[in-house]
């Protein structure tokens, strides 16, 4: 899971989200060095069996930086990739993290999410407005995650089957509000692999930091296994 690729804004609060272009592209390399093989979420998801010995690459929110430094990258080395994108700021900027005092910073547009489609990019839903769906009322929550959908839907002209639950969170009625609007999937920020026991509505991921790479992506990878185990063994 990545946000934005770039060089840090002197002024953020979340620098540990950015990741250098050169940096990106060691990590993806150092994962194809290790045998991983990429496919799209969809596609990793059709088969539980595809799950093993490959990775997805998403991208929460939607900046502007995975047009202009991700792509160029994906594309050099054949990975294709997710973008969960906020439907009601496409083409804006990333008013929730404003709102808590970070950087102003664009959003990718309408049209740089159709090249991208076109590209072979999943274009996917992170709801409405990224808002933290657990202190939603029921119609509320039906915008943000089903009339997000449609939305996305009528503006690319074609089906959107993925969606991220902002922040990570989630409960039973975010879960099954997924469900209702017609999604095949949803990814938490859960820690964990595909290789666990799967719940296809709160899918596990691993949060690519700037200094993921190397020994420590090895070692993020096994922890992440590891907490498939737990998961098995629910505790």
């Amino acid at each position: 899971m990545y946000h934005r690729v770039g060089s840090p804004l002197a002024r953020s609060i979340v620098r540990g989200q950015y990741v250098l272009p050169a940096l990106f592209r060691a990590q993806l390399t150092d994962l194809l060095a290790q045998g991983y093989r990429p496919l799209p979420a969809r596609d990793l998801l059709a088969s539980p069996a595809q799950a093993t010995g490959h990775f997805s690459v998403t991208f929460d929110d939607g900046y502007a930086s995975i047009a202009t430094h991700a792509a160029p990258i994906l594309a050099e080395l054949g990975v294709p990739a997710t973008v969960f994108v906020v439907v009601g700021s496409i083409g804006q900027t990333n008013t929730w993290d404003q709102r808590l005092g970070d950087c102003v910073e664009r959003l990718l547009n309408l049209d740089e999410l159709r090249t991208l489609a076109a590209a072979g990019f999943e274009i996917a839903s992170h709801s409405l407005s990224h808002a933290h769906l657990t202190q939603l009322t029921a119609p509320a929550l039906r915008e943000e995650i089903a009339g997000a959908r449609q939305r996305l839907e009528d503006q690319l002209g074609h089906p959107v089957t993925g969606f991220a639950y902002p922040y990570g969170e989630w409960d039973a009625r975010a879960r099954a509000m997924v469900i209702e609007a017609g999604y095949s999937y949803a990814m938490s920020t859960q820690k964990g692999t595909l290789g666990g026991p799967l719940d296809r509505f709160t899918l596990p991921r691993l949060n690519m930091r700037w200094n993921t790479v190397g020994p420590l992506l090895t070692w993020k990878i096994r922890l992440a296994t590891r907490a498939d185990g737990v998961r098995k063994t629910g505790s």
